[in-house]
């Protein structure tokens, strides 16, 4: 889901995506499209995927 805010990892202003897992709103340069997660989350879901 896309909104207008500021980023809760980097603090950009603009368009917005929720984390599915913890549910930060972060921009488009923290969010991981293919899994719909933020950054931070990438890495906790990588490693549970290997």
């Amino acid at each position: 889901m896309q909104v207008v805010g500021i980023c809760s990892l980097c603090g950009k202003a603009g368009r917005m995506n929720t984390c599915s897992l913890c549910g930060a709103i972060v921009c488009s340069d923290c969010y991981y499209t293919p899994k719909g997660v933020c950054k931070s989350c990438k890495n906790k879901v990588s490693r549970k995927v290997i």
